[in-house]
């Protein structure tokens, strides 16, 4: 590993400070597990490192009916997936959160970081995109909200400006009878890289089992996390049915854009990603019948 020097900055303003000061020859560090591994590996050589642990507001971690799920910048995996109200509101961020490497990973890393290093496999991803999530960062120039799907612009590339920071995500409440799962497809049990990942978001109409929203996001099958529109339309004002599955599922799968590896082929990534978009949509439905 190259020397670099440590700063550990105790408010957000220090922060951005040192991030105005050093721009694109430093990097921030919250958990770390990433960028550890990319400094041995020497795929990053920053001349300085910015800690900001130890900034007070980006430990925020609550939840409010009315405003949903703020997770601070520094909040490990560990919390989201201890948390009851996120098992109970969010059962899919519970999800994605628990399939994040050991027990030992997900007490250091955080879900702001697993976004910010923007891996198309990310498994934090899928699901905030089907959540319809945004992300508040600040900077020398003030604060600014960024919706998800605008964040990520590619492999490994965000929309954070060099001397920016997040602050925190922001989850919307959930409907009263909405429900989300996350589900992944990996070759070991734990502690794999997905080859694919699908997260639904589904609510469900007063009363009866016709889907008023749901919303489909992928994983690990393009350079970013993608939505499929075409699929989530084929849900709205209907009825849930193994055929509305079957046809959810094959249009999912028309969205996939998946390169092969050594891991998957594309035909076999975009066959999973109709399996798996049937599976997720159909325990989110059922999981929001339940409310």
């Amino acid at each position: 590993m190259r020397d670099f020097e440590y700063h550990a900055p105790k408010t957000l303003d220090e922060a951005v400070a040192l991030l105005e000061r050093y721009g694109t020859s430093a990097k921030l560090l919250a958990g770390g597990t990433d960028l550890v591994i990319m400094l041995n590996d020497h795929m990053v050589a920053p001349e300085h490192v910015i800690d900001v642990k130890g900034i007070p507001e980006l430990s925020r971690f609550e939840w409010n009916p009315e405003r949903g799920l703020t997770i601070g910048a520094a909040v490990p995996f560990r919390k989201l997936e201890i948390s009851p109200e996120v098992q109970q509101h969010y059962p899919g961020v519970y999800e994605a959160a628990s399939e994040v490497g050991s027990w030992q990973i997900r007490n250091q890393a955080t879900p702001a970081g697993n976004l910010c290093t923007a891996s198309p496999a990310c498994e934090i991803g899928p699901i905030m995109y089907a959540l319809d999530a945004q992300l508040q960062v600040t900077g020398p120039r003030g604060q600014r909200t960024i919706p998800i799907q605008e964040f990520i612009t590619g492999v490994r590339r965000t929309a954070l400006q060099p001397d920016e920071l997040v602050i925190e995500i922001q989850v919307p409440p959930p409907g009263a009878r909405a429900a989300s799962h996350y589900i992944k497809l990996k070759e070991r049990q734990k502690m794999d890289i997905a080859f694919v990942g699908v997260a639904a978001s589904v609510e469900l109409e007063p009363g009866d089992g016709v889907i008023r929203d749901a919303r489909i996001a992928l994983g690990a099958v393009a350079p970013t996390p993608i939505r499929a529109p075409a699929a989530e339309a084929a849900l709205r004002g209907r009825p849930l049915s193994d055929d509305i599955l079957e046809q959810v599922g094959r249009v999912a799968a028309e969205s996939a854009q998946p390169i092969m590896d050594v891991r998957a082929s594309v035909a076999y990534r975009k066959e999973m990603v109709s399996v798996l978009t049937r599976r997720a949509v159909r325990q989110a439905a059922t999981l929001a019948a339940q409310r």
